[in-house]
């Protein structure tokens, strides 16, 4: 009876053990700095399944600078210079989520453009560095635009 007792004991401890290091793993991979950086480097490797992603992650790391690829994956989004103003950024995310149009360190508002098709995600980060930097105000004609968040940013 008391070796019955010993195992289930040790069972619990096991069990509760497990199910706190899967919270931990789910906590780290869900922060943005480490999906920044986990997913991307993750699809860069050649067995990635995924085929479309990990192309358009490679076509993404050789299309930013290295600056910008370290802050993508630092921060979990890019930030695009306006061309037309000096003072406005627009904040890519990676991953779903709208672009924070930034002035003078303070969100404006927020913009949502998606394309048409299902596209991975390094292609939809592109795509709206390309668009901004190529045509800054049909981007804006083209986006949906909502005010900025209540919360203090």
């Amino acid at each position: 009876m008391e070796v019955v007792q010993h195992l289930f004991n040790i069972g619990i401890v096991t069990f509760v053990m497990l199910i706190t290091t899967a919270w931990f793993i789910h906590q780290f991979v869900r922060w943005p700095s480490t999906s920044g950086w986990l997913w991307p480097w993750l699809r860069l490797h050649p067995w990635w399944p995924v085929t479309a992603d990990h192309v358009a992650e490679k076509l993404l790391r050789d299309t930013l600078s290295p600056e910008q690829y370290r802050q993508l994956r630092t921060f979990a989004y890019l930030e695009v210079p306006s061309p037309g103003r000096k003072d406005r950024v627009y904040r890519v995310p990676r991953g779903p989520g709208q672009v924070l149009v930034v002035e003078h360190g303070r969100v404006m508002e927020r913009l949502c453009l998606q394309p048409m098709e299902s596209l991975p995600e390094a292609d939809v980060i592109l795509m709206h560095k390309l668009f901004i930097e190529a045509d800054e105000s049909t981007y804006l004609a083209t986006a949906n635009h909502f005010p900025r968040s209540v919360a203090r940013w």
